[in-house]
């Protein structure tokens, strides 16, 4: 072989040498690098889900409510009467408290005037926790798979609409006809509601936002 075509053939093998073990390592990682691709790609939707994980469960009921199609009309009133109670139980609650203060501030004070207008909050608390009540069954439906939370705040709750019933009742029987008996049967009956209403107003707020929703 001569000088000129030695040196071409030189650069050749070189070259051949250089790139051979290249194309060899690529043709090595490429399953690798798809098995990592297709890895990823199936992990996708799951890291998705990860970094916001209400998205799944709302995708889930979306799909199911569309799965199911269109309520009829009473179902449909059903649900929208329930979803009243988390705002008409307010208005009880408030009223129930400001009535027991009053009556408390009165005793203590030895200002009867306070106790004037309790006599018209005690009936707008009644009425409006048998409403209250009544859309809080909605909300529930019906008893069988409650479990102990709910169904004490089914029950107490039930319980504070008859109690307000009750002091109502014992209100006007003594405005109508006073006496010491009949005054602490109403304190009595007031006292039990006002203590009912703080227990169901928590447990209200454990069903709503969980049960650490209070933690210091």
């Amino acid at each position: 072989m001569t000088s000129r075509g030695f040196f071409p053939a030189l650069g050749l093998a070189l070259a051949l040498s250089v790139s051979a073990p290249a194309i060899a390592h690529e043709d090595h990682d490429a399953p690798a690098v798809r098995g990592q691709s297709a890895a990823s790609t199936a992990e996708g939707p799951q890291s998705d889900m990860t970094a916001m994980p209400g998205m799944a469960a709302d995708m889930d009921h979306g799909a199911m409510m569309a799965d199911e199609g269109p309520k009829p009309m009473p179902q449909r009133l059903y649900r929208w009467l329930g979803a009243m109670h988390p705002a008409a139980v307010h208005f009880p609650i408030a009223l129930f408290l400001v009535a027991a203060l009053l009556e408390i501030a009165a005793l203590t004070l030895r200002r009867p005037v306070l106790t004037q207008g309790t006599r018209v909050i005690i009936a707008l608390a009644a009425i409006s926790a048998v409403g209250a009540v009544a859309l809080g069954w909605f909300a529930m439906g019906m008893p069988g798979r409650d479990d102990a939370t709910h169904a004490s705040h089914r029950w107490l709750g039930t319980s504070i609409a008859a109690l307000g019933l009750l002091s109502w009742w014992a209100k006007e029987h003594w405005v109508r006809r006073p006496g010491p008996g009949r005054e602490r049967v109403y304190i009595g009956l007031l006292t039990l509601t006002a203590v009912a209403v703080v227990i169901n107003g928590l447990l209200g707020g454990m069903l709503t936002h969980g049960v650490r929703h209070l933690m210091f």
